[in-house]
């Protein structure tokens, strides 16, 4: 159904790797929901894009580009998923020339929050941190929406002192606590 066409990386195998995981799963994506298309991989340096050629390209965008945003936040998630440790890199998908922009930093993909409720959100995850390194206890701050929690998660998991964890249940919010303690 979906043909692929692969573009040779000449900025080493690791970055190919994941160039070469991102056309193949796209395209996996694609013939699982029946659409006909084409994917390549852009020959840009330093682009992660991924070019899709399809008769059903307004079905693959979607209202206000909607639906193209959802299939690439699944498509980034598969790849990350597959990576044990470390971040890969963001891959764009442009259907017949219409794109949703990339994510200019990693924090900027937490849905659709303001930039002072961000900033607000990394202070606060950062003065819990040092209350706990301070006081030897864990705390629980919460609930949060996934967004919110993503940041807090973002925000301390290279601290090497301090862990997150997430409750399992949600609230009826889709609210949950998050609890941040000393690693063991």
């Amino acid at each position: 159904m979906t043909e692929t066409t692969e573009i040779a990386d000449t900025q080493g195998a690791e970055k190919k790797d994941f160039s070469e995981t991102a056309v193949q799963t796209l395209t996996k994506m694609l013939d699982m929901l029946d659409v006909q298309s084409q994917v390549t991989l852009s020959d840009v340096e330093g682009e992660n894009k991924l070019l899709v050629a399809s008769e059903d390209a307004g079905r693959l965008i979607g209202k206000h580009g909607q639906t193209l945003e959802c299939l690439e936040l699944i498509l980034n998630r598969i790849i990350s998923n597959m990576e044990e440790k470390g971040r890969v890199p963001w891959f764009t998908i442009d259907v017949d020339g219409y794109c949703v922009e990339a994510p200019v930093k990693e924090v900027e993909r937490h849905g659709r929050l303001p930039r002072e409720e961000i900033t607000r959100l990394e202070a606060l995850a950062k003065d819990i941190a040092k209350e706990v390194k301070k006081l030897g206890k864990a705390r629980v701050i919460g609930p949060y929406s996934p967004a919110e929690r993503r940041i807090i998660h973002v925000t301390l998991e290279n601290d090497p002192e301090v862990e997150t964890i997430s409750d399992e249940v949600a609230d009826q919010n889709r609210g949950k606590k998050i609890t941040v303690k000393l690693k063991d």
